[in-house]
């Protein structure tokens, strides 16, 4: 017998496990399934470093740091990080135009 192995099946039986180990009081089953889940479906993506430590510690400009990231991942990395950081940041301090409420409605 063949069994057929899908995105929904598999989160089946991860539903199954979770409320499993709900039941049993075991909320570290039931995390790593919740969190497996959520992996299967795209929500959670783990992300590593590439490089050894201390590889942009040398870097003090912005120039330097893009050029960095173009020879180790291309023009298309080192692009999309330019753009980045060209965008200003939004100010915190600046104070958004909401009219004050009226007295009839904090009475």
């Amino acid at each position: 017998m063949k069994t057929r192995v899908t995105v929904e099946t598999i989160t089946q039986d991860l539903d199954r496990i979770a409320q499993g180990a709900e039941a049993a009081l075991q909320f570290g089953a039931a995390k790593g399934a919740v969190e497996t889940k959520a992996k299967l479906h795209g929500l959670l993506i783990e992300r590593k470093e590439s490089g050894a430590p201390g590889d942009f510690a040398s870097l003090g400009s912005v120039d330097e740091i893009v050029a960095k990231v173009r020879s180790e991942l291309g023009e298309q990395a080192a692009l999309l990080l330019q753009g980045m950081l060209a965008k200003p940041e939004p100010d915190s301090t600046a104070q958004a135009d909401i009219p004050a409420p009226s007295s009839d409605v904090l009475n």
